[in-house]
C-alpha cells in the first residue's frame, strides 16, 4: 500500500467520515422517497418515511458499531503481544538469574514479588481488553487457591485496579465447593468438550446465586470466571485429575456486555497462560530427562 492510498484507507476508515457519509446517505433516501410519492396520502407518506428512516438507522449504527469493534480488535492483537511479552520477560529473568548475592529466602522473595507484579500488569491488561470490547468499564481479577484444615477457599492475588473500594472489606477470603459462592463452584465443575466456566450477563436474574461478599450487587451485575487449572484426561474421575491455581474473573456493573461465547473463550485462554507461568514461577514444572542428556542429542536429519 502507497502512503497516498494508505492516507485514503484512514480517511474513510475514521469513525466521523463514515457516520457524515451514512447521514447523508439518510437524507438523500429520505428526500428521494419524498420526491416520489408526494402525491400519496399524507398518513401513508409519513409511515413510509419513519419505517425507511428507522431501517436505514438501524443499519447505519450497527454498521458503525462493527467498525468500532474492528478497531478495537487490532488495538486487541498490540495488547496481548505486551501481555506475552510481560510473561517472557519474567521468566527470562528468573530462568537467567545466576547472581550469588540472593540467600534463599530473598531469592523466594524475589519470585513472589515478580510473579504479582507480572500477574498485575496482565489483569491490567485484560481489563482494557474487555473494556473496549463492552464499552464498559471492566475489573479482572486473579484468585488463587488456599488449603486451610482441609478446606478449600481462594483469596484475591491481583485486582486490574488500584486501591479497588472492594478490597477494603475485611473478607478477602471464600470457601469452595460449600455452596456459599456459586460463580467459583460452578466454574471448579469439569464437563468434557466445554469451557468450564460461570457465566451471567444480569446477576439479578440469576436463581439460587450465592456470594459471601457483603452487598456483591453494589460492586458488578455481570461477570465470567474461568478457573486456572490443568486437566489430566488421563486421570479423569480421580482427585489428582485437576490441577486447580485459582480463577481469573472480569465483571462490570453493566449488565448485557459480557457473552456466553467468544468472550469466555478468551478469558480461558488467558487463564491457560497465567497456568503455565505461575507454575514455571513455582517450579511444578521439571523435565523428565536431564538437560544436558537432551542438549548433547543429535538431532536426526
Amino acid at each position: 500500500m502507497t502512503r497516498p492510498t494508505r492516507w485514503l484507507h484512514d480517511f474513510l476508515g475514521n469513525a466521523y467520515v463514515s457516520f457524515a457519509a451514512w447521514l447523508a446517505s439518510v437524507v438523500a433516501l429520505v428526500w428521494y422517497a419524498y420526491d416520489q410519492l408526494k402525491p400519496a396520502p399524507a398518513a401513508f407518506s409519513l409511515v413510509l418515511y419513519a419505517v425507511v428512516t428507522a431501517v436505514v438507522l438501524a443499519v447505519g449504527i450497527y454498521s458503525i458499531r462493527v467498525r468500532q469493534e474492528n478497531i478495537h480488535f487490532r488495538q486487541f492483537t498490540r495488547i496481548l503481544h505486551r501481555i506475552n511479552h510481560d510473561y517472557r520477560d519474567t521468566l527470562g529473568a528468573v530462568f537467567r538469574n545466576t547472581s550469588p548475592e540472593y540467600t534463599a529466602s530473598e531469592f523466594s522473595h524475589y519470585l513472589k514479588d515478580s510473579e504479582r507484579k507480572t500477574l498485575k500488569s496482565a489483569c491490567q491488561k485484560i481489563s482494557k481488553i474487555y473494556t473496549f470490547f463492552t464499552h464498559s468499564q471492566c475489573t479482572v481479577t486473579v484468585k488463587l487457591i488456599t488449603m486451610i484444615d482441609g478446606k478449600a477457599y481462594c483469596e484475591t492475588c491481583e485486582r486490574s485496579e488500584e486501591n479497588c473500594e472492594r478490597d477494603q472489606t475485611h473478607l478477602r477470603r471464600f470457601e469452595l465447593n460449600t455452596g456459599a459462592n456459586t460463580g467459583f463452584d460452578k466454574a471448579l465443575m469439569f464437563i468434557p468438550g466445554t469451557v468450564s466456566h460461570f457465566h451471567s450477563a444480569d446477576l439479578s436474574t440469576e436463581r439460587d446465586y450465592h456470594n459471601q461478599r457483603d452487598h456483591w450487587p453494589k460492586v458488578y451485575a455481570s461477570t465470567i470466571v474461568v478457573p486456572i487449572r490443568f486437566v489430566n484426561p488421563d486421570k479423569l474421575g480421580t482427585k489428582e485429575a485437576s490441577d486447580d491455581i485459582g480463577f481469573l474473573c472480569v465483571d462490570t456493573l453493566s449488565t448485557n456486555r459480557l457473552n456466553d461465547h467468544w468472550h469466555i473463550e478468551l478469558l480461558a485462554a488467558f487463564a491457560d497462560q497465567m497456568y503455565n507461568f505461575i507454575s514455571l514461577m513455582r517450579g511444578k514444572y521439571s523435565l523428565r530427562h536431564p538437560i544436558t542428556a537432551i542438549a548433547g542429542q543429535v538431532m536426526p536429519k
